[in-house]
């Protein structure tokens, strides 16, 4: 238990363990953004800019006649882009060197909007009671990083643990709207994205009551 605990820690800087980032192509790109110029923040906000083209693909299906099937297609892209965001603001900022004062706030903040952007329009998607999961889930996605930034303050460690951090958030939606690709051909898009939608909000709770108990039980430094 003590060593389960101890991996889902992470160093005072409040980094994400992000298995790609010891990748040789991810060392490759951030290289290429660090000398090209590109800052850490620039890339933070870029992660808003991708979740609000995926709100709008997904709102377009919905409102403005765009074909669900390029819409259900290119959301996850929109979500994947903004992954690719979150990894690569971190690598220019601390491996290229280019931290700032603030960027532990340009790379917390705008992943709260980012959060909302992606889930509130699956709910309008999923339709009928989807619409106040959706809400729910984007409420208790922020507090998942209340509750990291309280366990933070309270026991100097970061608790990035699931069973629904953002990636597992991510990994979520994109798999529920490449199944609603294929679902939508008999009609059932919308199930899945709410199917999605309840195990979201199931998984958060847990993840709220998972990360109160360990920073509950740490000891503190």
């Amino acid at each position: 238990m003590e060593e389960n605990v101890e991996k889902q820690k992470q160093e005072v800087d409040g980094r994400r363990e992000i298995a790609s980032r010891n990748t040789s192509w991810a060392a490759a790109i951030a290289h290429k953004l660090t000398v090209s110029g590109v800052e850490p923040n620039q890339i933070s906000m870029m992660s808003v800019f991708f979740s609000v083209v995926g709100c709008a693909i997904l709102l377009s299906s919905l409102f403005f006649g765009l074909n669900k099937y390029v819409a259900y297609i290119l959301f996850p892209a929109c979500v994947q882009a903004r992954l690719l965001c979150n990894l690569f603001d971190g690598m220019v900022a601390v491996e290229g060197g280019k931290r700032t004062p603030n960027g532990d706030l340009y790379n917390d903040m705008p992943d709260r909007f980012a959060d909302a952007f992606f889930i509130v329009p699956v709910g309008y998607v999923a339709g009928g009671i989807g619409v106040e999961l959706g809400w729910l889930a984007a409420v208790l996605a922020i507090m998942t990083a209340y509750f990291r930034w309280i366990g933070a303050y309270k026991t100097h460690n970061h608790y990035f643990n699931g069973p629904m951090a953002k990636q597992h958030r991510m990994a979520l939606l994109t798999g529920a709207s490449l199944a609603a690709a294929v679902a939508a051909y008999f009609g059932y898009d919308s199930i899945v994205f709410l199917v999605a939608l309840i195990i979201m909000n199931i998984g958060l709770v847990a993840t709220l009551i998972n990360r109160l108990y360990l920073m509950t039980h740490a000891e503190q430094k």
